[in-house]
């Protein structure tokens, strides 16, 4: 493998890792607006809140999901 490939693999495996921080993040703020409802059934501005989230952490596991495809196509793997 030269320096380039090498270069491009560890920027991939940055941006994958990256990616998946953000999934945590997100991932661990879902899990604490859901755990603040404070009544069931959800308030108004409670399920604005939860949608909020699911937006942001859905848009976080497709920007993964796009960085490890990439990682493992980069490295052979293919998936």
């Amino acid at each position: 493998m030269d320096d380039a490939e090498r270069q491009t693999l560890e920027r991939l495996h940055r941006e994958c890792t990256a990616a998946l921080a953000k999934l945590l993040k997100e991932g661990e703020e879902m899990c604490r607006v859901l755990s603040a409802i404070e009544r069931h059934p959800a308030s108004h501005d409670e399920r604005r809140a939860i949608m909020e989230q699911r937006v942001k952490e859905n848009a976080a596991q497709i920007a993964y999901d796009s960085a490890r495809r990439a990682l493992f196509t980069r490295a052979g793997w293919g998936v």
